[in-house]
């Protein structure tokens, strides 16, 4: 078996994370600019490596593409019948964002997008802690 040089095996390793963050069955709502350079580093020449900081921005869009299926022990149903009680109140992109939530049925929603709901759903008046989308690796605790 051939061993491949240690920078080719990270470009490897960063293309196979690509590929799973584009299999992703969760939506790509507000992430189609992403997808769509996620994509275009997919297309490269397969010798082609990666620079550091094109390693970093994939690392922060894995990261705020993790997928959550609620908080503090309500489901996203759950969340968003709360927020839609209340739809009215909001915003009209935060209305907006409810109602297309509600009527795709999402069951799963990125660290982001999270973040917009469980935001709504205090405004709503449902005692849910904060969500907080930073990452740990930028030093900042969650409150």
């Amino acid at each position: 078996m051939k061993h491949l040089p240690k920078e080719q095996r990270g470009a490897e390793a960063l293309r196979l994370m690509i590929k799973n963050l584009l299999a992703a069955s969760h939506s790509w709502r507000g992430y189609e600019p992403q997808r769509h350079w996620l994509e275009k580093l997919l297309q490269r020449d397969a010798i082609a490596g990666f620079s550091p900081a094109e390693r970093d921005a994939v690392a922060r869009i894995a990261y705020m593409r993790t997928p959550f299926e609620g908080w503090a022990g309500y489901s996203i149903a759950e969340l968003v019948r709360g927020a839609l009680q209340y739809a009215a109140d909001f915003d009209y992109d935060e209305e907006l964002f409810v109602t297309e939530i509600a009527a795709e049925g999402c069951r799963v929603l990125t660290r982001d997008q999270m973040k917009i709901l469980v935001g709504l759903c205090r405004v709503a008046g449902i005692e849910v802690p904060r969500f907080d989308a930073r990452s740990e690796a930028d030093g900042e605790e969650a409150a």
